[in-house]
């Protein structure tokens, strides 16, 4: 991979193009000068390669010359996205993201004791997750469910995940799909039973 790079180059204008193809940039002598990024920023061997055709017998640039990401480093990309990402443009750049509501368990093993809730995707586990629940062995050891809440709506949503556990909200299934949270709905997994407080809402949101 190392010997690859070194044959990319960028011209003057920022467009990077290999300079054993190519003598002078082909972006500027086709008259194509939109904005390129390096191909190997960030890159995982083997993910990525050229939309259309790059061949110079051909007259040079016959595609687009786009580099496009495999779905395993766009996978990789969204895991590694931290909570700050998801918080409103009011939020200090690399601040903790606010809380946004809780999960307090009032049945179970860990009966008393309270989780936060940030922005967006919340996944629920025994051992792995944002929301981790020690101590109930019948949870599964990660995304059991999530809890997520959205901001443009204001309003937050339950769903199943990988477990094997029936997710509950008022001792009603959460089947095929998410459902609404509003305060004080008793969520049950495992032999753990989580009561739900909202901070954000209708009359909050730390956007506002």
């Amino acid at each position: 991979m190392a010997e690859i790079r070194q044959k990319i180059i960028s011209c003057s204008k920022g467009h990077y193009y290999d300079a054993n193809r190519y003598e002078s940039c082909p972006y500027c002598s086709s008259g194509n000068f939109s904005p390129t990024v390096d191909p190997f920023a960030g890159a995982v061997e083997g993910t990525q390669g050229y939309e259309g055709s790059n061949d110079a017998a051909a007259g040079g640039n016959t595609g687009n010359f786009a580099f496009t990401e495999a779905p395993e480093v766009k996978r990789r990309a969204a895991e590694s996205m931290s909570k700050t990402q998801f918080v409103d443009s009011s939020t200090p750049v690399g601040a903790p993201a606010p809380v946004t509501g809780w999960l307090v368990a009032v049945e179970g093993p860990c009966r008393g004791t309270d989780y936060r809730i940030h922005t967006g995707y919340n996944y629920i586990g025994r051992e792995a997750g944002d929301i981790r629940i020690q101590g109930d062995n019948t949870i599964s050891a990660e995304k059991d469910a999530n809890v997520t809440y959205v901001p443009q709506t204001r309003r937050f949503y339950i769903a199943h995940e990988l477990g094997k556990n029936v997710l509950l909200v008022n001792d009603l299934p959460v089947i095929g799909g998410s459902t609404e949270l509003h305060n004080y709905d008793v969520i049950t997994i495992g032999t753990t039973k989580l009561m739900f407080v909202g901070l954000c809402g209708e009359k909050f949101s730390w956007g506002d």
